[in-house]
């Protein structure tokens, strides 16, 4: 008797009792950026279409969540594609501005997986900016906008001299990093339950 009490309370609760993971499916318009190869020549990425999925969480008085981004370009001048891949932990917090309008801003570190030619590595560290627009029709479901920066690290390299005595050491530590900058403007749908 017990299993199917909890059966009908489970079933007649309202969805708004379980409103807390958030996908959000999206396409937009992804910047291509520009990166420097071994021989000091420029590839320019040509601007292209990026598909984006987040599956966020509610946390404190923002949300959680991990990103993922797909873009092929075609890098200007010579005859080759860039294939980027971005998987991001995010988190954002909300702005109430209306009843039906929100807005966001948040920050994103991960990872970037590059199928390209001019690069070594396939993974690299990237991180990420966003900011947007969410119209609610109902409680569940948003029409989202979205401006986003993500920046990988494409080519890095650290060197180091240390000396050191008896009574004191230093060292000299040298970064040098390449980083494609690409910009998103996004549109999506986000449904919660």
């Amino acid at each position: 008797m017990n299993r199917l009490t909890l059966f009908t309370l489970l079933a007649f609760m309202p969805l708004s009792a379980f409103s807390q993971i958030y996908i959000t499916p999206s396409i937009g318009y992804a910047s291509g950026g520009e990166v420097e190869t071994v021989n000091d020549d420029i590839l320019d990425l040509k601007a292209d279409t990026a598909y984006s999925l987040s599956i966020e969480t509610d946390y404190d008085l923002g949300r959680i969540g991990l990103f993922y981004s797909n873009q092929t370009n075609d890098v200007d001048g010579v005859n080759l594609k860039s294939k980027l891949q971005y998987l991001h932990f995010q988190s954002a917090l909300d702005y109430q501005l209306t009843h039906n309008l929100s807005s966001f801003l948040g920050l994103s570190i991960g990872t970037t997986y590059s199928d390209v030619d001019w690069v070594d590595d396939s993974l690299h560290f990237s991180a990420g900016a966003f900011a947007g627009l969410q119209y609610h029709f109902t409680d569940h479901f948003a029409l989202q906008f979205e401006g986003r920066w993500l920046g990988t690290s494409m080519n890095s390299s650290v060197d180091s001299t240390c000396a050191s005595n008896s009574t004191s050491s230093t060292c000299v530590i040298k970064y040098e990093s390449d980083w494609v900058n690409q910009f998103q403007a996004n549109v999506g749908f986000r449904f919660n339950f």
